[in-house]
């Protein structure tokens, strides 16, 4: 079969259709006999399980009467299959040498067959992650994720990995707590494509970054695009990840460094070859050719053969002398020290391992940048971050292989919001001319007018679009350089709308008498995509008559479910997650699981530790032993935001010229929506300024019920067989449940958590 507009409706009917015709076996209705398996923890208990299972018997938690076993499935000496009752699973289930009871579902095969088979990605055939079951969690607080230091959480992955593989949540017939045991599959690893994850000062050292060996994917690369080979001093690191700032001028310009590297270039604490942290920030910032070769120097300038007005030129870009390896990046043994405060900060090592963690990411062997933008000394404001971005992305070499740029992919965790205050005026849907504002007026907890009092726990802020300035310009020069940028939404339970909803130009004012046009240039957007994400809007976008914004802007899922009634779960967003329709998607975020980029609010992991000797080589004894290495509970659209950049980079993988609107045609044609409420709540959207609906901090208001998972590009010739999916093991059960396989005035800056 070919589907060339593929329905998830029709498919299912069609795929009833056809197993009926074939005979093939469906689970019966009522609380009779079915055909479930029994999973044991090891051999000898099945033996065992089994003999009491079809003898008559008087021991705990086992059925008293004779069972058949329909299955001894002998290819796997822990499971067998047997008729019998709803109540008598259940009964079962609370056996302690018995981790799992679920119906049979090669058995019926008529009602799972090719269920979770929808056709997805390119290229035909998914990769197993691990070649092995590992441990997944959606609800970690209780999962195990927080105390799994023992041998058998070695190889694990997140809810955002596993989640995201298909259209259907695989825990839609499971509580939220319960862990599944399968080997995640996924159409790309992010290969051959520049991930850039831009964010506070951030731990490189952690172990999630460093290729050890140990708990990793079977295909995990591990090193760095600044391999030997490269250059004639070049050496290989065993950290994947490299500072942007700090290592990338040597990408760019080798043959500058390579001139004098005995003064210009060193080696990492990993065995990297990197520039000198001094010459690395004078490449940026010194238009000469005493810092940068004569490629990059203006024509108008002594020995500069750069093409005025060519990527080649393009100036000087100011680096502070405190963006510094240690105080951004740590090493191995010394945590960074970025911080303003002083503290370590523990937002931008899990936002990295989500993109691109050998754990925690999707892009596992994605070419992993990192910047520190934002809350540490010497980080360049976002305009020089826009900057940056866009001469990486010019000058960067082409892939050897085939003499292609490699895609750029960017996570941004981050954004700027304005406060609003008691005594100010909202416009809700006013005809713009200052007139028909209602007074704000906040006490204690409650805000009036009603639209205003949905904001997340009464914070009084709203994401704001900030004028058309320098700032927005050199977004947008980025953008049409062609960096494919992904953005938090942001954590204010805040409606944001696309330029032909009757809410776009509500604003909030301390003005009773300011009209639209006043308002667009310095008062509060209220319901539009705040920024950075806003740097993408193209105002009539082909002459649609509205505004189109070339950024995506992520939403978060909560990682807790509710039932349906019916033995179903349906998902639903986080109570913070701004929605709405120009949320592009949501994705996992509350309460995952990332790389801790500290020592405090930590989870332990088996794999906490590496040693490292004198040749840069992993060791299992000498050298010289990593600081301890833990993850943490993360959450927010914040997290949301690096889990969507990792896939998107597994996307482009394969699709090297894509820019922003074919990934948009993507989510909109290929990444189905859920179907119903109960999938993922919708919700009511209100539409008048007093609404009771305001007060929903679960409703999409007028959003797609749009979960992002992946995929395919294109529909594939021929499709895949849906009977090779590898079963998962739910390893705690919810009883009734089943198994499913699967810096402008007025603007402040604030981490999005």
């Amino acid at each position: 079969m070919i589907a060339t507009d593929f329905n998830p409706e029709e498919y299912e009917k069609l795929r009833i259709e056809q197993h009926t015709a074939e005979g093939l076996r469906f689970v019966p209705e009522g609380t009779g006999a079915k055909v479930y398996c029994v999973v044991c923890e090891n051999a000898s208990d099945w033996k065992e399980i089994h003999n009491y299972i079809i003898n008559e018997n008087e021991i705990d938690n086992i059925p008293n009467r004779k069972i058949e076993c329909t299955n001894l499935k002998k290819s796997c000496d822990r499971i067998a299959s047997y008729e019998i009752s709803d109540a008598e699973a259940e009964q079962l289930k609370n056996h302690p040498k018995i981790i799992g009871v679920n119906i049979d579902k090669q058995y019926y095969e008529g009602t799972y067959k090719g269920r979770e088979t929808y056709p997805t990605s390119q290229p035909v055939n998914k990769t197993a992650r691990y070649g092995q079951n590992v441990k997944i969690s959606l609800d970690t607080s209780g999962s195990g994720f927080n105390s799994g230091s023992n041998s058998t959480w070695l190889s694990k992955t997140g809810a955002q990995i596993y989640r995201h593989q298909t259209l259907v949540s695989p825990w839609q017939s499971l509580s939220d707590d319960d862990i599944i045991t399968a080997d995640p599959e996924q159409y790309g690893d992010g290969t051959d494509v520049d991930l850039i994850v831009n964010d506070s000062a951030a731990w490189l050292g952690h172990i999630e970054f460093v290729k050890t060996g140990v708990g990793e994917p079977t295909n995990f690369v591990g090193t760095n695009v600044l391999k030997s080979g490269f250059a004639s001093s070049a050496t290989t690191g065993v950290c994947g990840v490299l500072d942007l700032i700090l290592s990338a001028p040597y990408y760019i310009d080798p043959d500058f460094f390579e001139a004098d590297s005995g003064s210009r270039l060193r080696v990492r604490w990993d065995g990297t070859t990197l520039p000198v942290e001094t010459v690395a920030r004078a490449w940026w910032g010194n238009e000469s050719t005493t810092y940068r070769s004569a490629k990059y120097v203006s024509t108008n300038i002594a020995g500069g053969t750069a093409v005025i007005g060519s990527n080649e030129d393009f100036g000087e870009i100011t680096i502070s002398s405190n963006y510094t390896e240690a105080r951004q990046n740590g090493d191995n043994t010394n945590l960074h020290t970025g911080q303003y405060d002083g503290s370590v900060a523990t937002h931008g090592t899990p936002c990295m391992s989500q993109s691109y963690g050998k754990t925690h990411g999707w892009a596992y062997n994605a070419n992993k940048w990192f910047i520190s933008v934002l809350w540490a000394s010497g980080a360049p404001d976002s305009a020089t971050l826009f900057e940056l971005l866009k001469v990486f992305h010019n000058l960067k070499p082409n892939r050897s292989a085939d003499n292609t740029k490699n895609p750029t992919v960017t996570s941004n965790s981050w954004g700027g919001q304005k406060l609003f205050y008691n005594g100010y005026y909202a416009y809700f849907r006013t005809p713009g001319d200052g007139t028909g504002g209602e007074l704000v007026s906040i006490s204690g907890t409650t805000i009036s007018p009603e639209w205003l009092n949905y904001f997340w726990s009464n914070d009084q802020r709203a994401r704001w679009e900030p004028p058309t300035d320098s700032t927005i310009v050199e977004g947008a020069s980025m953008l049409d350089a062609g960096v494919i940028w992904l953005g938090s939404a942001g954590n204010n339970n805040n409606q944001q709308v696309k330029g032909d909803h009757a809410n776009y130009d509500n604003y909030v004012s301390s003005s009773n008498s300011r009209t639209l046009a006043e308002a667009e240039s310095y008062e509060l957007m209220v319901n539009r995509i705040g920024f950075p994400n806003c740097i993408g809007n193209v105002p009539n976008y082909n002459g649609g008559g509205i505004d189109v914004y070339r950024t995506f802007n992520v939403g978060a899922l909560d990682d807790n479910t509710v039932s349906n009634g019916d033995g179903t779960y349906y998902e639903q967003k986080v109570s913070y997650s701004n929605m709405g329709n120009a949320v592009d998607f949501y994705t996992i975020g509350d309460d995952s699981v990332g790389a801790q980029g500290g020592n405090t609010y930590n989870y332990p992991r088996n794999d906490s530790s590496y040693r490292i000797d004198s040749s840069y080589q992993i060791v299992t004894s000498g050298g010289t032993l990593s600081l301890t290495c833990y993850d943490q509970r993360f959450g927010g659209t914040s997290s949301a935001c690096p889990v969507s950049a990792g896939l998107f980079a597994t996307k482009v993988q394969h699709n090297r010229s894509w820019n922003w609107s074919n990934l948009k045609d993507w989510v909109s044609t290929k990444v189905t929506d859920q179907s119903s409420d109960a999938q993922f709540l919708q919700g009511t959207e209100a539409t008048t300024s007093s609404s009771s609906n305001w007060n929903s901090y679960r409703s999409l208001q007028g959003g797609a019920r749009k979960i992002l998972w992946d995929a395919r590009m294109s529909d594939p010739e021929p499709d895949p067989d849906p009977t090779t999916l590898s079963p998962g093991i739910i390893t705690k059960f919810n009883p009734g449940g089943g198994l499913i396989l699967t810096g402008s005035s007025g603007l402040t800056i604030k981490k999005l958590i």
